[in-house]
């Protein structure tokens, strides 16, 4: 397989997560000119729109997304899954770049002894956002019990032996891949804990910043960037 369509099954997948977000709020999602989109104030880290098609005319893009960010009275954001537009001219600040991963479903490593990992239930999670958050409460939930509506939003949480959520993260499965987002804890055990809880498919993920080091000993494969951009209300 191509880098380039990993690149793409990496962003159909995050576009498909965040419009379960979106969705899990009561939000309304749209899809034109290859991208998906929510008009409306959307959860915090979560932006309102994400292109999916690398092929799709930029032009329309960004005319497109720039008629949102201009009725918007809110902080609008856009996940540009390819690093192509040119979105200062829709108004917008680049905020950070990434890069996709891909890793491959073999040999995970193997789960600490005395480890206890399972799929979160909504009776606990907003335990797990909790400690996900570091007990901060400032915010509104972002991950309401209705997320867990959709067949494809799996959250795993890591417990100690006095029954504490330690560790976890959101595998968001859709046809082609798994969505790794919101971990905290040890990553190599989430990792595993995925081979252990989920049937085998390839991660995706991305990660800020331009040091991968950590990612490729985790044997995840980088592929291309991705830049998120803001426009502040």
């Amino acid at each position: 397989m191509m880098v380039a369509d990993r690149d793409a099954i990496a962003a159909r997948n995050n576009a498909e997560w965040c419009a379960a977000v979106w969705k899990a709020h009561g939000l309304t999602v749209g899809q034109r000119h290859g991208l998906w989109f929510c008009a409306e104030e959307t959860p915090q880290y979560y932006p309102n729109v994400v292109t999916v098609d690398p092929g799709a005319d930029p032009d329309l893009q960004v005319a497109f997304i720039r008629g949102l960010a201009e009725r918007s009275d809110f902080e609008f954001s856009v996940k540009d899954s390819f690093a192509a537009l040119p979105l200062a001219s829709a108004g917008l600040t680049p905020l950070f770049s990434a890069t996709w991963l891909w890793l491959e479903p073999n040999d995970p490593p193997p789960l600490r002894e005395g480890s206890s990992w399972r799929c979160i239930a909504s009776a606990e999670l907003m335990r797990w956002e909790q400690a996900w958050r570091g007990d901060d409460l400032e915010h509104a939930r972002t991950f309401p019990d209705a997320l867990l509506d959709d067949p494809g939003a799996n959250v795993i949480g890591g417990f100690d032996s006095q029954g504490r959520i330690v560790a976890g993260a959101i595998a968001y499965r859709t046809a082609e891949a798994i969505g790794l987002t919101n971990v905290f804890g040890s990553q190599g055990q989430v990792i595993a804990a995925l081979a252990s809880l989920l049937p085998p498919a390839p991660v995706v993920a991305y990660q800020p910043g331009e040091d991968l080091s950590q990612a490729r000993r985790r044997g995840f494969l980088p592929l291309g960037p991705l830049t998120v951009w803001r426009s502040l209300a």
